[in-house]
């Protein structure tokens, strides 16, 4: 029997839900999850190693690097095929509060009175 998986931690939603692209309709969508987000935005924008991401988001290394290769594709993917990139779902819960090595961070949703910490979005089946 698999192991359940384990909820991944972020510091917050993103403050948009997603992206059109710009000269003609969208060919479908494509929806990157609050933790490929997360990952995309930790690796890529923070620019933390796997081993920083993982402890961040108390997940593991592997994990982050399958979330990070899904994440890619799906980007890939919303580019290519002109595909509007919508941002939500997944099994995530949001950090519910302030952690030493978040102190300078810009997107903690503690750093934010809009946004609601502490609730958790579980990923519908499939």
């Amino acid at each position: 029997m698999a192991r359940p998986q384990k909820h991944r931690c972020i510091c917050s939603v993103p403050e948009v839900s997603g992206f059109l692209p710009k000269g003609r309709s969208p060919d479908g969508s494509t929806n990157l999850t609050y933790d490929e987000y997360e990952v995309i935005r930790l690796l890529d924008y923070v620019q933390m190693t796997q081993e920083e991401c993982a402890r961040r988001m108390d997940i593991s290394r592997p994990t982050v690097t399958r979330i990070y290769n899904q994440a890619r594709q799906k980007m890939a993917d919303m580019l290519v095929n002109a595909r509007e990139l919508t941002i939500g779902g997944g099994d995530v819960t949001v950090c519910r509060e302030m952690k030493p090595e978040c102190a300078g961070e810009k997107h903690c949703c503690h750093r934010s009175k809009e946004l609601s910490c502490g609730w958790r979005e579980s990923k519908e089946p499939e």
